[in-house]
């Protein structure tokens, strides 16, 4: 509760700031922007960090740890992603933002390939009983 009221807090002071310097300067209001969104990303880090080994734990314990190791690893790309996207947004840059999209779209299957190998061979083994 309490990292998200200061994620909260951050983000609104770096929305304001960010909101006064662009009358002024443009650029220097997408790097103040950009500056705040990787801090957050930095605070916000070690406590996915914390959540990833939790997660291992229980995925191990279930037998389904490289499902999760995957699904955690794709979460990882899109929130990466949805970042560069936004600040890519930001500056105006639309298409580049959608060449970012695209390449986490890309990545996130990439990632993915190993689950859907999986599913298909179990499909097989059914498909043979």
């Amino acid at each position: 509760m309490n990292s998200v009221l200061a994620v909260s807090a951050v983000a609104i002071f770096a929305a304001v700031c960010g909101a006064l310097i662009q009358k002024s300067n443009r650029e220097i209001a997408l790097l103040f922007s950009t500056a705040a969104a990787v801090l957050v990303f930095l605070y916000v880090l070690p406590q996915m960090s914390e959540l990833s080994v939790l997660i291992g734990d229980l995925s191990e314990a279930a037998d389904m740890a490289d499902i999760l190791r995957t699904l955690l690893k794709a979460l990882g790309i899109v929130l990466i992603g949805r970042i560069a996207i936004g600040v890519c947004r930001d500056a105006g840059e639309s298409a580049l933002a959608s060449g970012v999209e695209f390449a986490v779209k890309a990545a996130v299957l990439l990632a993915a390939l190993p689950l859907f190998q999986s599913l298909l061979g179990m499909i097989r083994e059914v498909l043979t009983l």
